[in-house]
C-alpha cells in the first residue's frame, strides 16, 4: 500500500497534465485533480462532445497535440480490453515527438504496454494508476470527501522521482483516502486477460447455455431468463458487497469442502477458500459497499 503520509502535493504545482479524451474515466481524472489544485489541459479535438463538456466545466481544452507538447504528466486513459489500436498508435506518435526525459506518461491499465502497442522513450517515466471504480465513481466518491482505492505500478522511473509523482497524483485523484495497493503493470494486465479468458466468458458462455436448455425444455423464456440472468445478479451482488459466504447460509456451504457442516455464517466465513478473506480486505477500502 502506498502510504498517504508520503504524498507530497507540492510534486504537482509546477507540473502540467495532460489528459487525452474525456469520456467518464478522463473526466473523473481530469475533474479531480483539477480541484485539488492540479494544472490540467484536456486534450480532445475542439468540435468534440467531450470538449464542450470539459468547457462547461471550466477545464482547459486544447488538440491532443498541444496537451502532450506543452504538458510533462499525460494520462492516458484506457480501460482494460477496451482500446483501439488505431486511436493508441496517435497516442504513441504524440509521446515520441513530444515527450523528453523527465516527463512522466500515466496509463489506466498495463495491457497496452504489456502487447508493446505503448511505450516510452528513455528517460520518459512510466507508471499505472487503476481506479477501483468506473469514471462516475470516481468523480462521485471525490466529491463525497472519500475516494476509489487504485492499483499502482511504476514500470520505467528514468528521472528517480517516478514514485514520489505518482503518489501526489494518486493522492490528488482522492485514492489515498481509501488505499493504493502497490502491483505492476505486468500483473494486473495478465490478472485481467485471464480472468477475461477463464471466468467472463465462460461463464457467459454458461448463462447462455442454460438459457436455451430450459426454453427448449418448455420454461418460458422470461423465467429462463429470470432464473440465469437476474438471479445471477443477485447474487453476484451479495458476493460483491459481503463475501461468497453470505452464499452458504447457517449451514455452511452446500457439499463438500472445508465450509461444509459450519454452524454459523461467520464459521462459514472462516473456513471458506482464501478468496474470502481477501475479498474482506478489499471491501474494507470500498466506502460505498462499507
Amino acid at each position: 500500500m502506498l502510504d498517504p503520509d508520503t504524498a507530497d502535493l507540492t510534486l504537482l504545482q509546477d507540473r502540467q497534465v495532460a489528459v487525452l479524451g474525456f469520456d467518464a474515466l478522463a473526466a473523473a481524472h481530469a475533474l479531480n485533480l483539477r480541484d485539488s489544485g492540479v494544472d490540467v489541459r484536456v486534450g480532445t479535438s475542439p468540435d468534440s462532445r467531450g470538449a464542450a463538456r470539459a468547457e462547461m466545466e471550466g477545464l482547459t481544452v486544447v488538440t491532443p497535440e498541444e496537451a502532450v507538447e506543452h504538458c510533462d504528466i499525460v494520462l492516458v486513459p484506457v480501460q482494460p480490453g477496451q482500446h483501439d489500436e488505431e486511436d493508441l498508435a496517435e497516442v504513441q506518435r504524440l509521446l515520441d515527438e513530444h515527450t523528453q526525459p523527465g516527463d512522466l506518461v500515466v496509463v489506466t491499465t498495463g495491457e497496452p504496454v504489456r502487447t508493446g502497442v505503448l511505450t516510452v522513450a528513455e528517460g520518459v517515466d512510466l507508471a499505472m494508476l487503476r481506479a477501483v471504480g468506473d469514471g462516475d465513481r470516481v468523480r462521485e466518491e471525490y466529491l463525497d470527501g472519500r475516494g476509489c482505492p487504485a492499483l499502482v505500478a511504476v514500470a520505467r522511473d528514468g528521472s528517480g522521482a517516478a514514485w514520489a509523482t505518482l503518489t501526489a497524483y494518486a493522492a490528488a485523484m482522492g485514492a489515498l483516502r481509501s488505499g493504493a495497493i502497490v502491483t505492476t503493470l505486468a500483473h494486473e494486465a495478465r490478472a485481467a486477460r485471464y480472468a477475461e479468458a477463464h471466468v467472463y466468458r465462460p461463464l457467459w458462455a454458461s448463462v447462455e447455455a442454460a438459457f436455451d436448455t430450459l426454453v427448449a425444455s418448455g420454461v418460458e423464456e422470461e423465467v429462463a431468463y429470470l432464473a440465469v440472468v437476474h438471479e445471477l445478479k443477485t447474487r453476484v451482488d451479495q458476493v460483491h458487497a459481503a463475501g461468497l459466504a453470505t452464499q452458504y447460509g447457517p449451514e455452511g456451504r452446500p457439499g463438500e469442502g472445508p465450509g461444509a457442516g459450519a454452524t454459523s455464517r461467520r464459521a462459514a466465513q472462516r473456513s471458506a477458500h482464501p478468496i474470502e478473506h481477501v475479498g474482506r480486505r478489499v471491501r474494507a477500502m470500498m466506502s460505498w459497499i462499507r
